[in-house]
């Protein structure tokens, strides 16, 4: 069995040590990053890019099974 006081200091141990592995991981933003995370045009750049990177994806994605020979697109028609 464990005695209070053994766990008292493990427990002091680790706050401890989360403690100092947070100051470690903490953010550090320069004065132009700051700017730039405020400027709606760059927020706006962002979001293009993100939307142009995942249709760039799909579509490779697309031309990638479309020129398999292990896979055969399949047309069905509405009626």
């Amino acid at each position: 069995m464990v005695d209070t006081t053994s766990m008292k200091t493990l427990l002091v141990t680790l706050l401890l040590f989360s403690t100092l592995l947070a100051v470690n991981f903490e953010k550090k933003t320069t004065k132009e990053n700051r700017e730039a995370m405020e400027n709606e045009k760059v927020k706006c750049r962002w979001v293009c890019d993100k939307k142009l990177y995942r249709e760039q994806k799909i579509s490779e994605a697309i031309s990638f099974y479309k020129n398999s020979k292990e896979y055969n697109f399949s047309h069905k028609k509405g009626k």
